[in-house]
């Protein structure tokens, strides 16, 4: 209860502090948009020309009227066509920060870098961000990336905000003081699965499904290994592993369909899951087996297959983050997040019709920043500084209707509420049939994320020496 009451008067002390300020940050992130696009377009030599200077010519953190936040995003690869349901994440916690008054007499500004979808790439970006004068980084691609951007921060001692789905990939591997993840935890949605499709449902078995990234092999791993604690029997009958830009894996469907698994865990990128339900409506597959996966009520990934009437409701289960169509499960600063998101002019002009998990994970991630700054502030010390601000961050708590957060010390992991249910069409209507979902059981972070034990197992299994 101390706990609470000090992560209330956080909040409140951070909305009394701050001072007035102009405009509210979706027309900076647009013109910024243009930019950083242009810039992914230069000639080779004109990259090298630009790249970044030594850290002791860096240009002074935030200078001017502005705190500048650094963002890599995609702007020019096939991800691309979901950005905007990132942004408007982003963009809210900017809407709700500059309403409040700003922090320390400024706006809070974006800039956007894109890695383009390579690792190689991201440390550069990176630089790129923190020589610009950003005070932090969110990175709101791919947990590909993650790794990369994990070791960049640890080298450079500056803090990252990760918003993808969270692997041991980053929390055992390339465990850094200054990375953060705010994106679901690929441990905590295994051991979910586990749980409900497991131990509630009584499955006994499931084919993979999904591209090779850390959080999806992880989520295959650790459904086994939280599986068989339930059911030493649980077992995995196949595994298939398809690119990111597959569209076309019509085989493997069909061989799913054939064994007819108890479920089917289906992974990766929003494109990839597309295809999977088109094809798998096409060779009969959710009628044979249940589906599982982290797209349940995703509009960000779900609204083109229902404008074709191509999503298979009733028979894809699994993790969600927030109830967009229940406002009886909202306080007032997630219905007020819920309003920013639908009142943002992009999500006007592209017809979104609910807020998306990762525009949340966006939201929270620069939450958390400012939440930083602002501790700073109260403190006399200099949030400017990488290493001030990134002790600051790993402090801030607060709490909503979807749960209480903070970053765990163990795994910098932020806590909050996960979700299961079943996707439904009925209620669906005023969101153009993007799913909604019932029999809705909620899970804490207390429930889900792995203790320390658990942690140092998996990293004695990995091989992992050093990291406790």
């Amino acid at each position: 209860m101390k706990k609470k009451w000090l992560s209330l008067l956080l909040v409140f002390a951070m909305v009394l502090s701050l001072t007035a300020c102009g405009n509210n940050g979706s027309e900076t992130a647009a013109n910024e948009t243009e930019a950083a696009t242009n810039e992914a377009e230069q000639e080779p030599a004109a990259q090298e020309e630009a790249e970044a200077p030594a850290a002791e010519e860096a240009a002074p953190a935030s200078d001017g009227d502005t705190i500048k936040i650094g963002v890599l995003c995609y702007l020019s690869s096939t991800r691309s066509a979901t950005l905007g349901f990132f942004q408007i994440g982003w963009e809210a916690a900017a809407a709700e920060i500059n309403a409040a008054g700003g922090i320390d007499g400024k706006n809070v500004e974006f800039l956007l870098y894109d890695p383009q979808g390579d690792a190689a790439q991201v440390s550069q970006r990176l630089t790129e961000a923190k020589n610009d004068g950003c005070v932090a980084a969110l990175l709101t691609s791919g947990d590909d990336l993650a790794p990369t951007a994990a070791e960049w921060a640890e080298e450079n001692k500056f803090p990252v905000i990760l918003q993808s789905n969270t692997s041991t990939e980053v929390t055992l591997k390339h465990f850094s003081e200054y990375c953060y993840n705010v994106g679901p935890n690929a441990w905590a949605f295994a051991k979910m699965l586990a749980l409900s499709a497991v131990g509630e449902e009584g499955k006994k078995n499931f084919v993979f499904c999904g591209t090779d990234g850390a959080a999806t092999i992880d989520a295959e791993n650790l459904l086994i290994l939280e599986g068989q604690k339930l059911d030493p029997d649980f077992e995995c009958l196949a595994s298939y592993r398809v690119s990111t830009s597959d569209s076309e894996f019509s085989n493997i469907i069909s061989q799913i369909a054939t064994t007819a698994p108890d479920m089917v865990l289906q992974q990766g990128g929003g494109p990839t899951f597309v295809s999977f339900a088109q094809q798998g409506l096409m060779f009969g597959l959710f009628d044979v087996s249940d589906v599982y996966n982290d797209f349940v009520v995703d509009t960000s990934t779900n609204s083109g297959l229902a404008e074709t009437g191509e999503y298979p409701y009733g028979s894809t289960k699994g993790m969600f983050l927030l109830n967009f169509w229940d406002e009886s499960k909202m306080d007032d600063t997630i219905k007020n997040f819920c309003d920013l998101y639908m009142e943002n002019e992009i999500c006007a002009s592209s017809g979104y019709v609910a807020p998306a998990d990762a525009g949340l994970s966006c939201y929270r991630g620069v939450k958390a920043i400012a939440l930083g700054i602002q501790a700073c502030l109260d403190a006399g010390t200099d949030y400017t500084d990488p290493q001030v601000l990134t002790e600051a961050i790993g402090g801030i708590s607060w709490e909503d209707s979807t749960g209480e957060h903070h970053f765990r010390e163990l795994d910098n992991q932020l806590t909050f509420d996960y979700y299961y249910g079943v996707s439904c069409e009925e209620g669906s209507e005023a969101y153009n049939g993007n799913p909604v979902a019932t029999d809705i059981i909620t899970y804490s972070s207390d429930d889900l994320l792995p203790t320390e034990q658990e942690m140092k197992d998996y990293a004695e299994k990995l091989g992992v020496t050093g990291r406790f």
